[in-house]
């Protein structure tokens, strides 16, 4: 399988320091019963490459772990494992000398009354500092929705509000009162955020409960209609750089 290599030139340098790093993920894409996650292959700095690799690693056996468990349901319920018992799709789709993400969705039955599809599981590391990202952390204080830190009590953060206005131009010419009203409930406080290059920015993949999982719509959003937000420099140097390439290809 072909590898994600990527040559990025480090424009914040003057033109006789310019100097050229290279990102090398394998690989792109991976699928089926068990699929792999990446690994980073080449990067400047071989100890936090390391670090970025056991995070993988470790996807890798839980993924293992998961889908022996899920096998062992099947079995003390006397069912039959077939193709869509247990199916793992990952792909990369940002990378950066700053930040590498990975779209990762699974479709699984270990039995029950229906089975698991489309669930995501997206991985983003910074790469600068070879750790998982704390989106947290990334953002500003009352962005993402969460527990008050005073009363404990569960609060949506602004990113619900962003999200159900694009929502609504989404699915303006749906008659889908039910969805409508199911994004504004609380139902929207557990979300995945991934970077996603193909997109153009950062791209919102909201957890619905299974009843209303057909009003699910992924949402990207630029680096413009964040920046009063984000509170890492190199996320927004990334969401802004994105934004720069999207446009040229217009």
């Amino acid at each position: 399988m072909r590898g994600y290599i990527l040559v990025l030139m480090l424009g914040l340098l003057p033109p006789a320091a310019m100097a050229v790093d290279e990102v090398v993920v394998l690989p792109q894409k991976s699928a089926g019963e068990i699929a792999h996650y990446p690994r980073l292959v080449k990067f400047p700095d071989p100890q936090a490459r390391d670090r970025v690799n056991e995070i993988f690693a470790h996807y890798d056996h839980k993924q293992s772990d998961d889908r022996r468990d899920c096998l062992q349901q099947l079995r003390e319920q006397h069912l039959q494992k077939d193709k869509d018992s247990f199916y793992t799709s990952i792909e990369v789709t940002y990378v950066s000398r700053r930040f590498l993400s990975l779209s990762v969705n699974g479709n699984y039955y270990c039995g029950g009354p229906y089975p698991v599809n489309g669930a995501t599981a997206p991985v983003t590391v910074d790469l600068t500092q070879g750790a998982e990202v704390d989106w947290k952390k990334m953002f500003k204080p009352g962005f993402l929705s969460g527990a008050d830190a005073k009363t404990g009590e569960t609060r949506l953060g602004k990113l619900a509000g962003l999200y159900r206005t694009r929502y609504a131009k989404i699915r303006k010419d749906k008659d889908d009162q039910e969805c409508r009203d199911a994004i504004g409930s609380e139902g929207f406080l557990d979300v995945n955020l991934r970077l996603d290059r193909a997109q153009g920015g950062l791209v919102i993949e909201p957890q619905l409960a299974h009843v209303i999982q057909a009003c699910d719509e992924d949402v990207v959003f630029s680096g413009n209609e964040l920046a009063p937000y984000i509170a890492d420099p190199n996320l927004q140097a990334d969401l802004q750089d994105l934004g720069a390439s999207s446009h040229a290809k217009h």
